[in-house]
């Protein structure tokens, strides 16, 4: 029997992200990780795809559920739901962004974290169906954020700076959070920073406190679809239910860390995204002593 007694109060999160029937990424990663987190997922799909675009697939097929954004946040609005925070990814247009704009409007409270992953592009490419304009809809969502997660590639878009595939030292990353932040975010978290050769990792600022942390690893050969919808998904959701910025980092990151080590092991098709489910119960026992009442002590 689980004790149900003083039992805190569970966030609730709104997941804003398209649903890949097939291909681990946006929604159907979101609202595994998530809940497993001990964060309510409550999800507004933003298009419906048999698989996600990216890597080798092709004939997919696509579902635009722009005219269904704004009435489920309507009735949200109307059931008196409150949310702690509001997670976005993936959008399919640039209109959809002020579709967003109107539903955080609608759900988003004073106190509510505004989480925006700037889903557009990869390896110094947009994803196929968008282009240069997601970046100037993505900048207005950014001024509303409280924190972002872009990769090396969107991060270069965002801030008009020239991509580099790797050689990410030290003053490039610090330049790109300082230009990031001057569009309002309190936190900054950059996936895919490479300083070298073989390494790969995250580099991330706390606007508020002024801390900065990086974590890195080794790098594996290849590209790992969906990683980094896996990190921001445990990233948000972490940081929603109260976890400080460097723990809710590690975490993370060594929740995704797991699961590209046992996609590799494992030889999955990198197209099929990353293989999480069988690293949930052990992020759960982590997450569950993050959040113990000594280790909050």
């Amino acid at each position: 029997m689980y004790s149900t007694q003083a039992l805190p109060k569970l966030p609730r999160m709104a997941a804003v992200h398209d649903l890949s029937g097939m291909g681990k990424c946006s929604l159907t990663v979101a609202l595994p990780i998530v809940s497993a987190t001990g964060v309510e997922c409550c999800c507004i799909p933003t298009a419906l795809l048999s698989t996600h675009t990216g890597g080798c697939l092709t004939g997919w097929t696509f579902t635009d559920l722009s005219g269904d954004i704004v009435p489920i946040a309507r009735h949200w609005h109307d059931m008196a739901l409150k949310f702690d925070a509001v997670y976005s990814g993936y959008l399919a247009s640039e209109a959809q962004g002020r579709l967003l704009e109107q539903a955080i409007d609608l759900i988003a409270g004073e106190d509510t974290h505004i989480i925006v992953d700037p889903a557009m592009a990869d390896n110094g490419n947009y994803y196929a169906n968008l282009d240069v304009r997601m970046t100037e809809c993505f900048r207005r969502l950014i001024k509303r954020a409280d924190i972002i997660t872009p990769n090396i590639t969107e991060a270069c878009f965002l801030t008009d700076t020239p991509y580099r595939a790797g050689g990410h030292d030290e003053k490039f990353v610090t330049e790109l959070i300082d230009k990031l932040s001057e569009l309002g975010p309190d936190f900054v978290a950059i996936t895919g920073v490479s300083p070298e050769r073989g390494k790969v990792g995250i580099a991330a600022r706390d606007n508020k406190t002024g801390m900065s942390c990086c974590v890195m690893n080794d790098a594996l050969d290849g590209t790992f679809h969906g990683s980094g919808d896996v990190f921001a998904s445990a990233f948000a959701a972490l940081l929603t239910r109260g976890a400080p910025l460097e723990k809710a980092l590690c975490t993370a990151e060594q929740f995704v860390t797991a699961a590209i080590e046992r996609t590799a092991l494992r030889a999955t098709p990198r197209e099929y995204g990353l293989d999480f489910e069988g690293i949930l119960p052990e992020y759960i026992r982590l997450c569950e002593a993050l959040f113990a009442p000594e280790a909050e002590a």
